[in-house]
């Protein structure tokens, strides 16, 4: 998701952006700190997203493990992981250089537990201790190039490690997929959007972004090798999900 430079921002993950400019969010064009006040008023209880997924990799992530953030964006998730897991170390990995450095800013006071890269989602991962992605996934609009990005993940993974996920989970079509996009709009206008702007949010995100259900996600991720893949917590179009390696 994204926002045109007229029009009311979206969540999502950004493209590479200039790292002479590390208070911008490349892919918006918006400081951070509006980034992170516009968020929270376009995904449904963002907070308690962010707050599920890291609360699932404690258990499975022991004392001074890794965990790799991808699309890591302005590093909202790693600090909800660093809180989670107060010995573990966080990598975040973003194609933005820009947002990294806000990242490195907001976590400043974990500094020792954290470090960035600049890279894609395909490109080699190190060994972990447990993945997390928060909005980000959705970018990847290709099943069989997820399915790719999947697999690498679980081979990342030690055993007993896992992989969270949270992101907008919708199908294509059909009365349920009606019925959560008028909750999410709802949701939106509570949060001072009219309902011609939460119209043509959806309008700009359908074009760019692909929502899988997770009657499509859940079969990839066991594909991928994770055993036995689930949704842990949902709420309208927003879910986590994920699974162990076993």
């Amino acid at each position: 998701m994204r926002a045109d430079d007229d029009a009311t921002p979206a969540p999502g993950h950004a493209d590479h952006a200039d790292a002479s400019a590390p208070a911008v969010y490349g892919h918006l064009g918006l400081e951070v700190a509006a980034y992170d006040e516009a968020i929270v008023r376009f995904i449904p209880h963002y907070r308690e997203l962010l707050d599920t997924a890291a609360a699932w990799l404690v258990g499975a992530v022991p004392a001074g493990g890794l965990v790799l953030d991808l699309g890591a964006g302005t590093g909202a998730l790693a600090a909800a992981v660093l809180a989670a897991l107060p010995t573990a170390r966080v990598e975040l990995i973003d194609g933005d250089a820009g947002m990294l450095a806000a990242a490195r800013h907001r976590l400043a006071g974990d500094a020792a537990r954290v470090t960035t890269r600049v890279a894609d989602f395909f490109d080699p991962l190190p060994r972990c201790h447990g993945v997390v992605a928060s909005l980000a996934f959705h970018h990847v609009a290709d099943p069989d190039a997820k399915l790719r990005l999947y697999r690498a993940i679980h081979a990342a993974l030690e055993p007993g490690g896992a992989l969270w996920i949270a992101d907008c989970v919708l199908h294509p079509d059909g009365a349920g997929e009606r019925r959560f996009r008028a909750g999410w709009a709802d949701e939106m206008q509570r949060r001072g959007l009219s309902a011609a702007e939460a119209a043509a949010c959806f309008v700009r995100w359908d074009a760019e972004d692909r929502y899988l259900p997770l009657t499509v996600e859940l079969p990839l991720l066991a594909a991928a090798g994770f055993a036995r893949p689930d949704c842990v917590w949902r709420r309208g179009p927003c879910a986590v999900y994920g699974g162990f390696r076993e």
